[in-house]
């Protein structure tokens, strides 16, 4: 693969310049951006400049409202946020500041999402909580892809979740994945690059293995974790759909091509202020946590830490130079 280096700036820079220029505001296009070069820069390709070609194509054709003000309503400990078919990044965006002060008060905060978007990377969305000094945690449920076992059909999304821990002297403790045994974008590189994918990772439409990254997209993806995984993918189901009054992944329209109008998915997100319940004891327990990594051989996730300058894979870094001057939307490259 070639790549070009930048920064993570000049990335945030283009992706706003492109999602302005195909429809959205500037701060509607600026929260996007931000979480674009946030994975680029943390070496997260597959929720990176990967998407904003098919972002810039459903601002044109109405799939995602790049206009939208998020409807945000705090309650008590809680939060609502309408996404109105917009961008999950602002609406997310929108609900936080609210969600921060329910935890600090209350103890802890829940915020839900309705008819939200591709909210990307979760890490984007946890990190400003333990920021703030809380435990973040964040679910979202996707377009069905993944089959339970047992099941010839997919049944639920990619279903990602994530959480960040605050640490007093350290980077935050940072986990972000999906409950597919691989996500749907590489699956697709695979697929576009000729390469043969591990047993596992998805089966054919007939509910059959198979290693061959085409097959494997004709039919379903896989749970990572098998029966575990595809449990814990329903309690992300239930939470950021059912809960949130969003659709469910097996009525939400495909994230990657122009099939249907919007997704209309949920998140839904929680927030713990750990003052309220360890009296005290909690900024300690987390270094022991650590230092017993340490000592044996292993790191927390979230502290690798990546430095600038930013290595990106040079055909999508051109495809996004030109989607920043031009509003022609390149046609979406996920099926």
């Amino acid at each position: 693969m070639s790549t070009v280096e930048t920064t993570r700036e000049t990335i945030e820079a283009v992706c706003l310049a492109a999602l302005e220029k195909h429809g959205a505001t500037v701060d509607n296009a600026r929260a996007v951006a931000q979480a674009i070069a946030r994975a680029e820069a943390g070496g997260n390709r597959v929720c990176g400049l990967y998407y904003l070609p098919i972002f810039c194509r459903h601002l044109t054709i109405g799939k995602v409202d790049g206009k939208a003000v998020p409807d945000m309503a705090p309650r008590g400990a809680t939060v609502t946020v309408d996404a109105r078919c917009g961008f999950a990044h602002p609406a997310i965006a929108a609900g936080t500041p609210a969600l921060v002060d329910a935890a600090r008060r209350a103890g802890i905060g829940a915020m839900a999402v309705r008819n939200s978007y591709n909210c990307l990377a979760l890490a984007h969305h946890v990190l400003p909580l333990a920021e703030n000094g809380l435990i973040g945690l964040c679910l979202s449920n996707a377009p069905a892809s993944v089959a339970p076992p047992g099941a010839t059909r997919a049944l639920f999304g990619t279903n990602p979740l994530a959480f960040a821990v605050p640490s007093a002297e350290a980077p935050p403790i940072v986990v972000d994945q999906s409950m597919s045994a691989v996500t749907k974008t590489e699956m697709i590189l695979r697929r576009n690059r000729g390469e043969a994918i591990p047993t596992g990772w998805a089966q054919d439409r007939h509910g059959r293995p198979t290693t061959d990254a085409a097959t494997g997209l004709e039919g379903s993806l896989l749970p990572a974790g098998g029966r575990k995984g595809a449990n814990i993918a329903l309690l992300v189901e239930i939470l950021a759909a059912a809960l949130t009054g969003s659709v469910l992944s097996t009525e939400a329209s495909p994230f990657g091509n122009d099939e249907g109008g919007p997704p209309c998915v949920g998140q839904f997100l929680i927030a713990i202020d750990p003052g309220h319940f360890s009296a005290g004891h909690f900024p300690e327990a987390i270094g022991r946590l650590a230092a017993a990594h340490e000592a044996a051989g292993a790191r927390l996730p979230g502290r690798s830490g990546r430095s600038q300058p930013v290595r990106v894979d040079a055909a999508l870094w051109e495809t996004a130079v030109r989607l920043s001057a031009s509003n022609d939307a390149a046609d979406p490259q996920v099926s």
